[in-house]
């Protein structure tokens, strides 16, 4: 009995200390606040995933903020050259296009995400690029739409 007691607080201090361990829901945003509204998957010629891109919106602020991840086959935790793009659009409505009245863009090298990048597009459209480049081979999402 004993034996197994000491089995039960050794997995239960593993389980647990893992939990601690778990990312919590801000570093998920990788530093962007607010809910995640949209993923972008970004492959590479040949159908290799090299990324994602990641958007959120916070309600309370009216922002939204991107990143663009690296995978492990796009090289996450090697320096790359990576960027996120918001901008925010005239339009208040989706129209399929944005005239651009304010972005913002970080694009650098980095080894596993770029960003986060914030906009307040509080009653406009946005569109959100991100791209990845490694090993010679690119990749990118592209999206516009997101109104409110």
């Amino acid at each position: 009995m004993k034996k197994v007691l000491t089995a039960l607080a050794a997995v239960s201090s593993i389980f647990f200390g893992m939990l601690a361990l778990a990312p919590t829901a801000s570093a998920a945003g990788y530093g962007c606040a607010g809910s995640q509204i949209d993923s972008y998957p970004m492959y590479a010629t040949g159908g290799t995933q090299f990324g994602t891109v990641f958007l959120y919106y916070d309600s309370s602020t009216g922002k939204n903020c991107a990143v663009t991840v690296a995978t492990a086959a796009g090289g996450y935790g090697v320096s790359k050259l990576m960027h996120i793009e918001i901008v925010k659009c005239s339009q208040t409505v989706d129209t399929g296009s944005c005239t651009g009245v304010d972005s913002v863009v970080d694009h650098d090298y980095y080894q596993y995400y770029a960003g986060p990048r914030s906009i307040n597009a509080a009653g406009h459209c946005i569109a959100v690029t991100g791209q990845i480049t490694y090993n010679g081979k690119y990749a990118g999402a592209f999206d516009i739409g997101h109104c409110g």
